[in-house]
């Protein structure tokens, strides 16, 4: 049922971005309607460009259903920066220059404005030099790892000297990842000389066999050096499920994880936490507490634990760190003596204008904040899901200093 569902949103999708592009196209090619084979063939080429993500959805896992996924990714990125913007002119010529043309001339029989061929011309061309921009500024901001720090008080954890921990997440290794953005995180990790590195889930992008060379990848990764080693925890993307368009059509109870996604991260050297909590003795006892994704737990578990029964065996004086992968309950971290949080998850919104929206409407989107007596830490992470841009955010590590 799902996935007729997402199979009619996306046809709707469709058929609105065929419809916005007909009229302008042809007014810019075909004016005068007398040959039309020019804009036929363009709206064939393009209604073919949206099938590539319908058709990586419904091939089973392989390099064919993994080629129709990477180039159906990249056209989401052209949909979302020609379509879009064509549909907000659409919208805004309609209500306010057709509406008030058609009442000051309700008594003619041709009442709507008609745009010249020269303005429809203009109006294809700025759209498609607009979203090829986008996508190629987009796609370089995306492969280029940024550095951002936040400064705490070393009190804030409870740590009697400085300490240095690097925050990782939504590395999405999947059909559009390359190695050299991974080998550009490790070496600005490693720059850094961080204390402890804690990776905040998605590893991989609902596929782990669309990892081209697994032991590749392992190899750069288990490369991040630290003193006190690397900690990570599953995000919602970490387990295998068909995606459509970029949205999944498999409920949560049905997720499996990879049987490869343990050894892989054991190659890397990562110590995995799955609703457990991990020690290091030599950052005053600091207690890692690592939780399960809060939509897919994974490995058949429906719910994962609480955090009381997280936390219930740990002393009130020590030094509390939770690691997430989506930002969740940080009204009530506080209540269970947590000392900071760091998650991933919401890629800052990753393409404007998902970045406004996320801001105004999520808790913590991005960024750093305090509540009540929990700092709370929420990167926009290295990869990128879907479209392999970044428009308007950073693909970052996350350096916090305690001093």
């Amino acid at each position: 049922m799902k996935l007729i569902i997402v199979f009619f949103n996306y046809t709707a999708i469709v058929l609105l971005s065929l419809f916005l592009l007909y009229g302008p196209l042809r007014r810019a090619l075909d004016p005068k309607r007398k040959k039309p084979a020019l804009t036929i063939i363009i709206m064939i080429l393009v209604t073919a460009a949206f099938t590539l993500p319908a058709i990586g959805a419904i091939l089973p896992d392989g390099e064919r259903c993994y080629f129709f996924q990477r180039w159906g990714n990249v056209w989401l990125g052209y949909i979302l920066y020609f379509f879009g913007p064509l549909l907000v002119i659409r919208l805004f010529t309609g209500l306010f220059i057709n509406l008030p043309y058609r009442h000051r001339h309700k008594r003619r029989k041709n009442r709507n404005w008609k745009p010249s061929r020269k303005l429809s011309v203009s109006l294809v061309l700025g759209l498609l030099l607009l979203s090829i921009g986008l996508n190629i500024w987009g796609n370089y901001a995306a492969h280029h790892v940024k550095v951002t720090r936040y400064l705490v008080d070393k009190k804030q954890l409870k740590q009697e000297q400085p300490a240095r921990i690097i925050l990782i997440a939504d590395l999405h290794i999947g059909v559009n990842s390359t190695l050299k953005i991974y080998e550009d995180m490790v070496e600005r990790i490693n720059t850094q000389k961080p204390d402890l590195v804690v990776v905040a889930g998605d590893i991989v992008t609902s596929a782990f066999g669309a990892m081209e060379d697994p032991d590749a990848y392992a190899k750069v990764l288990s490369q991040i050096q630290s003193t006190y080693g690397t900690y990570v925890v599953y995000g919602n993307h970490d387990v295998d499920e068909p995606l459509f368009g970029g949205f999944t059509y498999m409920g949560a109870e049905n997720a499996e994880r990879n049987p490869g996604m343990e050894p892989f991260l054991e190659k890397c050297g990562w110590k995995l936490l799955t609703d457990e909590v991990a020690r290091i003795p030599e950052l005053n006892n600091l207690a890692i507490v690592g939780r399960r994704d809060k939509t897919r737990p994974g490995d058949g578990v429906k719910e994962r634990a609480t955090l009381k029964t997280l936390t219930e065996g740990i002393e009130p004086e020590a030094p509390v760190l939770l690691l997430e992968h989506e930002p969740a309950e940080l009204e009530r971290l506080d209540s269970f003596g947590i000392d900071m949080m760091v998650a991933g998850h919401t890629h800052d919104g990753q393409v404007f204008p998902g970045n406004v929206f996320g801001r105004i409407h999520d808790q913590q989107s991005y960024g750093i904040k305090e509540w009540g007596h929990t700092t709370a830490i929420v990167t926009s992470g290295v990869g990128y899901y879907g479209p392999p841009i970044r428009v308007g955010t950073i693909s970052e590590i996350v350096v916090i200093d305690l001093k």
